[in-house]
Parts: C-alpha cells; sequence; structure tokens
C-alpha cells in the first residue's frame, strides 16, 4: 500500500472518529456545533463515495462539485452562526457574500454544464478564499475575546489556504511530472491530517468536560 492511501486512510479514520465524539454532544449545543458535525458527515459521505468510486475505476471528478458546494455551505452556515451571536453585521456581511457565491456557481454551471464532469478549479479557489476570509475574521475577534471554536478555525484556515493553491491549480496539476504529483497530493493528504486532529482537540479542550460534567 502505497504512502498516500495510508496517509488518506488515516485522515478519513480521524474524520469518522469527529464524527462519532461530536455526535455525543449533538443535542447539548447550539447551531454553529450542529452545522459543523452536519460538515463532517457531509465530506466523510462524499469521500466514502469517491473512494469506492476510485476503487472500482470510475471516474469520480464530478463528485468533487459536491465536496465544493457542501464544503463551502456547511462552514459558510457554521460561521454565520458564530458571527450573528457576536456581531451581526458581519453575520449579514457572511450571509450575503456566501449567498452571491452560490448563486455565481449556480450560473457558471448553468453556463458551462461540462464543470459537472472537471475539477472546477475556480470554483474551489473562490470558496477557499471566503472561508479563509472568514475564518481571519473570526480569528481576529479572539484577539479580545476568549471564543470557542479557535483550534477547528485554525485548522480551517490551514486547510482552505493549501487546498486552495491545490484545487486551483488542478489542470497544472496533471502537467506535472509523477514525483511532484504525487508530492502535492501527498502534502494535501497530510494536511487533512492535521486538520482532523485540531478538529478532534478542539473536541477534548472545549466540548469533552462540559459532555463529563453533563453525564
Amino acid at each position: 500500500m502505497d504512502i498516500l492511501r495510508v496517509l488518506s486512510y488515516i485522515g478519513y479514520s480521524i474524520l469518522c472518529i469527529n464524527i462519532i465524539v461530536y455526535f455525543t454532544g449533538f443535542a447539548k449545543n447550539g447551531k454553529a456545533y450542529k452545522v459543523f458535525v452536519c460538515y463532517l458527515v457531509a465530506i466523510a459521505i462524499i469521500q466514502a463515495i469517491m473512494e469506492f468510486y476510485a476503487h472500482k475505476g470510475y471516474n469520480n471528478h464530478f463528485l468533487s462539485n459536491y465536496y465544493l458546494l457542501s464544503r463551502f455551505i456547511f462552514l459558510s452556515l457554521f460561521f454565520y452562526y458564530l458571527f450573528r451571536t457576536l456581531k451581526k453585521h458581519i453575520s449579514q456581511l457572511v450571509s450575503i457574500i456566501s449567498v452571491t457565491i452560490i448563486i455565481g456557481l449556480i450560473i457558471q454551471y448553468s453556463i458551462y454544464p461540462e464543470l459537472y464532469y472537471e475539477f472546477n478549479s475556480l470554483g474551489f479557489l473562490v470558496t477557499a478564499t471566503v472561508l479563509i476570509l472568514y475564518a481571519v475574521l473570526y480569528l481576529y475577534e479572539m484577539l479580545s475575546k476568549k471564543l470557542p471554536y479557535y483550534y477547528t478555525t485554525v485548522g480551517i484556515f490551514l486547510y482552505m489556504l493549501s487546498s486552495a493553491v491545490i484545487f486551483a491549480s488542478a489542470t497544472s496539476i496533471v502537467s506535472f511530472n509523477d514525483k511532484i504529483n504525487m508530492y502535492i497530493w501527498k502534502l494535501n493528504a497530510f494536511l487533512f491530517i492535521v486538520y482532523q486532529l485540531l478538529i478532534l482537540w478542539e473536541w477534548k479542550i472545549t466540548f469533552y468536560p462540559k459532555i463529563t460534567k453533563q453525564g
């Protein structure tokens, strides 16, 4: 088994652990928490289907569009609910920007339907950039306030930054030699593990004590 597959399976395993542990507090926490759990479930399902298609030798590029949209919608809602109790004008900004981007993507797919069967490089770049912006705004608020989801937000920032570069240049990556190509995807798989570990650490620091006290 090659190192890329090993890294991928480690990332998927930690993702599944995160889904399980976060579900333990699903009913006890707010809307931002619930939306984030839905996000974890959505990407787990999509990645499982992508893995199945790859195993069967089917083209799974079209599934990246579902990954793009679900990731953006759920994480946008996540930040919307975080800012709604913090600064309403920022939450309104998040909603306006997010709805505009989603409408833009719908128009893009309507004009270029062939994108459904390809990596939407522009879509990944734009959505990842916007999510990075939301993460930066939330981290800025943390400079003066003690807020939850610090490690999660740092994870989102780091992973979105890397995925923006990787997926935005997906067409160029194909033209690289196999060694560089493999190195890029190994880096992406490693950063996904870091991302999931930060999410798990967030649960341990922020939510595990609450669960034990209420249990």
